[in-house]
Order: structure tokens, then C-alpha cells, then sequence
């Protein structure tokens, strides 16, 4: 019989340290960290939370439920191990972009070279979703589901083109119609302007979100806030695309997909009507 403080020592212990110490591959996702192999896994000091299989819970919890661990086991390794002097990486906010004092750059990349109609645009800027920084990129403010900026999407309006999320996982940059009775998930937030421009006379009760790629722990935290509303999977027409789609459809029951035309590769293209087939 293990004694009860021992058992309280385990699950005070820091569980980071533990991973590591272990020679688990960490990931520093804002303040949190995952594993590199499961994107959904979720790990913070002492709690973690694996949204692929909701579970969560403390360090015991946590050991018996990836190491397949019994109870005593997981106790006396997370006492036994010395935790102490393990160096866990710091924690290191990125610096928020400047504003610019003016938007030409963003709306000439947008609405010129991506097609979208400068009322949306407008629109996105009026509500502070979206701004011109002094490089001249677009940023898409990422909010918490209380509407507080959090971080952002930013698109590069370069001739090189790039994609970077300032974020913690489990939100991406989102817009809502009405009173949403559907949440529709995308790649990008230029994809989910695309998709709204086209249907947007059909899309008055909906939720779309963009997860910064192909985030599996956005769909996963909304799908477990909003159990009750319908859940679409608007990515890619490629590889990763349908791989994403059918290891989602494996995890979360129910899931719902609406892609564009298969001789577009994503909805920005069928926008533009560039044409370009996938392979």
C-alpha cells in the first residue's frame, strides 16, 4: 500500500521535467509543450491534455495513460526520479508585430492578387482582425473565444510567400455569421475568405475558423466546446489534405467535409479560378 503523501508528491510532480528527463522529443508550443509525434498532446508543468482522446489529468494519470503504467508503478517513478536539476526551456513570448499607419499593402495583396472583395477586407479591418505591420504583412488576429487578441496569422505579400502563427494551440483566427449552427475548418484564413466570398449569400449561421495549417487541436477544443453543432473539414485538395481528413474522421465522430471542385487545390485557387489540378 502506498502511503497518501506519497501519492500527493507524484501528482505534484512536475511533469515536463519528467518527459525530459526521460528523453521524450519536447516541443515548446507557447507556454505549454507536446510531444512531437502526437500534435494533440498537450502537456503544462503537472496537467496535460491529450484532445485526440479526451483525456487529461495529473502526472500519474498522464503515465498510466501513455506508458500503459499501473498506478503503484507510475508513483514510484514520478518520486524516484530526480526532477530537480532537470533545465527546462524558457518560456520566450514573441515580440507582437507593429502597426503600420496605413493598409495599401495588404489590400493591393489581398484583393488584387488573392481575389478577395475589398468590402470583406474592409470589414476584417473595421473589427481590428486585421492589420498592415511596418513589413508590410498581413496580420490575422488570432482571439480566444471571449474575443481577446491572442496572437496572430501572419501572411507574407511578398514575392516569396510565407506563413507564420503567433499562437497557443487550440485556437486559430475565426469569424461568425449569425448564430452558428456550423463550424467550418480551414487551412488558412485567405482559404476561408475565399470560401466565404463564394458562398457567403448561403453562410449566414456559421462558425469559420482557420487552424494555421493543419491543426488537429483546433478541431478537437471547439469540437469539444460546441458538441452539438455540425463540424466540416474544408482543407486541401492534396495528399495532406485527405490523410488530415481521414485520421480526423478516425478520432472525432461525425465530422462533416466540404472541399473545393478537385481540379482546384484549395479554395483560393476555385476563387481566382486559376485551374491549377492536383495531383
Amino acid at each position: 500500500m502506498i502511503n497518501r503523501e506519497k501519492i500527493q508528491q507524484a501528482r505534484r510532480a512536475d511533469l515536463v521535467a519528467y518527459l525530459i528527463a526521460k528523453g521524450e522529443d519536447l516541443k515548446r508550443v507557447g507556454k505549454n509543450f507536446t510531444i512531437e509525434k502526437h500534435d494533440s498532446l498537450y502537456i503544462k508543468s503537472n496537467m496535460f491534455v491529450w484532445y485526440s482522446r479526451n483525456q487529461k489529468g495529473n502526472p500519474i494519470d498522464f503515465l498510466m495513460c501513455y506508458y500503459n503504467m499501473p498506478f503503484q508503478q507510475a508513483v514510484e517513478e514520478l518520486t524516484s526520479t530526480m526532477l530537480n536539476d532537470v533545465q527546462i526551456p524558457s518560456y520566450e513570448p514573441s515580440e507582437p508585430s507593429v502597426r503600420a499607419d496605413n493598409e495599401k499593402r495588404i489590400l493591393g495583396y489581398l484583393c488584387k492578387k488573392r481575389c478577395l472583395e475589398s468590402r470583406i477586407i474592409f470589414s476584417l479591418i473595421k473589427q481590428k482582425k486585421l492589420y498592415q505591420d511596418t513589413n508590410g504583412n498581413c496580420n490575422f488576429v488570432i482571439t480566444d473565444w471571449d474575443e481577446q487578441p491572442i496572437g496572430e496569422e501572419i501572411v507574407g505579400t511578398g514575392d516569396t510567400r510565407f506563413k507564420l502563427i503567433s499562437t497557443h494551440s487550440g485556437y486559430g483566427f475565426h469569424t461568425i455569421y449569425g448564430d452558428p449552427s456550423d463550424i467550418l475548418y480551414f487551412e488558412s484564413a485567405i482559404d476561408l475568405l475565399s470560401c466565404y466570398q463564394i458562398y457567403q449569400d448561403k453562410f449566414t449561421h456559421h462558425l469559420f475558423v482557420s487552424m494555421g495549417g493543419l491543426n488537429s487541436s483546433v478541431v478537437h477544443e471547439l469540437h469539444r466546446l460546441k458538441p452539438n453543432l455540425k463540424h466540416w473539414l474544408c482543407v486541401d485538395n492534396d495528399t495532406a489534405g485527405i490523410n488530415f481528413i481521414a485520421e480526423m474522421k478516425q478520432e472525432i465522430r461525425g465530422l462533416h467535409t466540404f472541399q473545393p471542385p478537385k481540379t482546384y487545390k484549395d479554395w483560393n485557387e476555385y476563387l481566382c479560378g486559376a485551374g491549377k489540378k492536383t495531383n
